[in-house]
């Protein structure tokens, strides 16, 4: 630290001599003239633009922000062009119209270093990516206007008014508007700048010290002020306003800089030592070229193997590592709370764990217990549902066995065979009804279609012509497949023939069952919406509720 302070008042001190040179220069060249008056002037002109050219080099490197970089760099290159044009117009005797026009040159930087202060104070604390609002970039036309109003002085003299028959050149003059327009803008802008800089700023530091930059702005004005009044003794003192001006200038943002209003990137190496973190930075051969007060000590070892991977150097320090631009940097972290931390949080892991296995194994016995619960009552409901059908099963399933004659026997296996391929039919269009109130007329046209194979073993001509893709209500197909079974088993031995076909209604479609046997049928042993019979065939119908289009 002590060599940085050093390296600071090192930096001030050679400022100060070279502007003292400067200015014991300025006093010869007032009492020597000739050739000699031209030398020092272009000697005392290029200390202060090598001044000048320096300091824009040393903000580029210590200033954050792009936009504020950008503009304090082109407040240098603007203070050079000032001092280069002062320069050449003291060089020339005459003409006085070119004389003039390198006058009228020094508003460039005036007029343009104030508001370059205003897009300095908006940028601040702006991400890099950071551009100025259209209104504010909007603000360089008036200070256009007024530079062009100073350039073309000539023409109207509404800045400077000479008189008719000057023979002076341009130190014979009066100010006029313009003039006082142009000072206004110039102080408007410095002050805007600054109180957005206070305002902005979040540097702890005293407010005598925040309000550092208004010194040379208010010297400044008190310089312009004595200058505009044409004071004697200033002249000789303090005579080339361009210098002093500049100065100021530089002064004024140097200050900003100083104090935090413009943040700059200077100071870190003291932030690093005196931090509570312990870090090193390290160059690329793994040797140490700063650390910080609470470092612990490491070997090269220890560094190199931090270098690609997390280390341990004490039971409770750990060494991390980041690469950066020339080598790395390492830092300690005391991780002491944060094994004890881990070690609590995987106890509670474990915990929780336990907790979810075994309610897990709960939720999966409920799981078995309501299955199993569902599968008893949907098979109570389907052993009632069929309890005629099982029932008839068994009878003829008995008479086969009685039976002798083999044809009789065949037929009685089929009719056995044609009520459990009911049974099956209608469990599985049951099931079809607890998870879904709508099901496909196909699902009731494949029940039809397995009774039918057995049908047919008992010489039955059998015809279904339903269509699939139209949903319906599967309580409403239960009824009707219920009701086939029941008209079909009323019917055997004598059935010789089915037809089953469906017609569609607006809201709602028959379907007609129609059988032909010879055996007498009793129409209260099926429940239909309705039922004919005429020659021995017989014709049920039931309404299915349309239920929209599969």
């Amino acid at each position: 630290m002590a060599g940085r302070n050093i390296q600071k008042y090192s930096s001030v001190i050679t400022v100060t001599i070279t502007i003292l040179s400067a200015m014991v220069l300025r006093q010869i060249n007032i009492r020597v003239e000739g050739p000699m008056d031209q030398v020092l002037l272009i000697l005392r002109s290029m200390i202060y633009i090598g001044l000048y050219i320096g300091w824009g080099i040393s903000v580029r490197s210590r200033i954050l922000q792009p936009l504020a970089r950008r503009c304090l760099t082109a407040v240098s290159a603007l203070m050079v062009f000032w001092m280069t044009a002062r320069t050449i117009r003291y060089l020339l005797a005459d003409p006085v119209r070119p004389l003039r026009g390198l006058w009228y040159l020094y508003y460039l930087p005036m007029l343009w270093i104030p508001l370059l202060a205003v897009w300095i104070a908006l940028s601040l604390r702006k991400p890099d990516d950071f551009r100025l609002p259209r209104q504010v970039r909007l603000l360089c036309v008036p200070a256009s206007a007024l530079l062009l109003m100073v350039l073309t002085n000539d023409l109207h003299q509404m800045v400077f008014v000479f008189p008719v028959h000057s023979s002076e050149g341009v130190n014979d003059y009066q100010y006029a508007f313009g003039y006082f327009l142009a000072v206004g803008w110039m102080i408007s802008c410095t002050v805007f700048a600054l109180a957005v800089m206070l305002v902005k700023c979040r540097v702890p530091h005293s407010r005598n010290f925040l309000l550092l930059p208004f010194a040379p702005v208010m010297a400044a004005v008190f310089y312009g002020v004595l200058y505009i009044l044409r004071i004697p003794w200033l002249k000789p003192l303090a005579g080339d306003m361009t210098v002093v001006f500049c100065l100021l200038i530089a002064a004024a943002l140097e200050s900003c800089i100083a104090s935090g209003l413009i943040q700059s990137n200077t100071g870190y190496d003291e932030l690093f030592l005196v931090s509570r973190l312990g870090a090193q930075i390290l160059d690329s051969e793994y040797r140490v070229c700063l650390v910080s007060r609470n470092a612990r000590a490491m070997t090269r070892e220890q560094r190199v193997l931090a270098g690609v991977q997390s280390v341990s150097i004490a039971k409770s320090l750990q060494v991390r590592s980041q690469p950066i631009g020339f080598g790395y940097v390492l830092w300690q972290e005391d991780v002491s709370k944060l094994a004890d931390a881990i070690e609590q949080s995987e106890e509670n892991c474990r915990e929780l764990a336990e907790r979810n296995r075994i309610r897990q194994e709960n939720l999966e016995l409920q799981k078995k217990i309501l299955a199993l619960r569902e599968k008893n009552r949907i098979s109570d409901l389907l052993h009632r549902e069929t309890a005629g059908q099982i029932r008839r099963i068994d009878s003829l399933l008995a008479r086969y066995e009685r039976e002798t004659d083999e044809r009789e026997r065949g037929r009685l296996l089929a009719a056995a065979a044609a009520a459990g391929a009911y049974i099956k039919r209608y469990g599985n269009l049951l099931l079809a009804g607890e998870r879904s109130a709508q099901s496909d007329l196909g699902d009731l046209a494949r029940c039809f279609a397995e009774s039918f194979l057995y049908l047919e073993l008992l010489d039955v001509n059998c015809l279904q012509t339903l269509p699939s893709g139209r949903m319906f209500p599967t309580k409403e197909m239960l009824r009707a497949y219920r009701g086939f079974e029941e008209a079909v088993e009323g019917c055997l031995p004598d059935l010789s023939q089915v037809w089953i076909s469906l017609r569609d209604g607006r809201d709602v479609s028959v379907l007609f069952i129609e059988l032909v046997s010879g055996t007498p049928f009793r129409p209260e042993a099926v429940e239909a919406d309705s039922f004919s019979c005429e020659d021995g065939a017989c014709r049920f119908s039931f309404r299915l509720t349309k239920g929209g289009e599969g």
